[in-house]
């Protein structure tokens, strides 16, 4: 079984460290000179934590922290190699192109990019039946501004180009 590795969080050296298991502790917990597993919380799909410093309160990711203290700061996307969004094990995390994340989730099932499951969907399965049955005779022109988007968009839905899978 490895053992587990304590590492200083950049810019918060004597005050906080984070291990390569994927937790983070306080050194000075309180003020009271004792150490404290810091229990994060989770917003979204990821786990958080909030370090302080200076009176001041900055929110951080567990697996970006990880990679920091042990690999380096980076400009690229942090990824989980098993998929699972709390496994911050340093064994699990890598850095990587965003490109690169976005086709590991598409292969590994996280995110299949289509239709409202798409990041950058604005529109709902629901919505697109609407625009193909078009029960009160809207132009694409009405469409396209009733739910902001682009005429071609509407274009492509009512010609089964885009929203296949509805």
């Amino acid at each position: 079984m490895p053992k587990e590795i304590w590492k200083d969080i950049p810019e918060y050296e004597g005050l906080y460290q984070v291990s390569n298991f994927g937790r983070v502790k306080a050194l000075n917990y309180h003020r009271t000179k004792e150490e404290k597993i810091i229990i994060p919380s989770k917003s979204g799909r990821y786990l958080h934590v909030n370090l302080y410093k200076n009176g001041k309160s900055k929110t951080y990711s567990v697996h970006k922290l990880v990679l920091k203290a042990f690999i380096g700061d980076s400009i690229l996307d942090c990824n989980h190699k098993d998929g699972i969004k709390s496994n911050n094990y340093l064994n699990n995390l890598e850095y990587c192109t965003h490109n690169e994340n976005i086709k590991h989730a598409v292969e590994t099932g996280l995110r299949d990019g289509k239709g409202e499951k798409n990041v950058k969907a604005k529109l709902t399965a629901n919505i697109v039946k609407n625009i193909r049955e078009n029960k009160y005779n809207l132009t694409r022109e009405e469409f396209a501004v009733c739910y902001n988007v682009y005429i071609s968009t509407i274009d492509k839905i009512r010609q089964n180009i885009t929203w296949k899978h509805v």
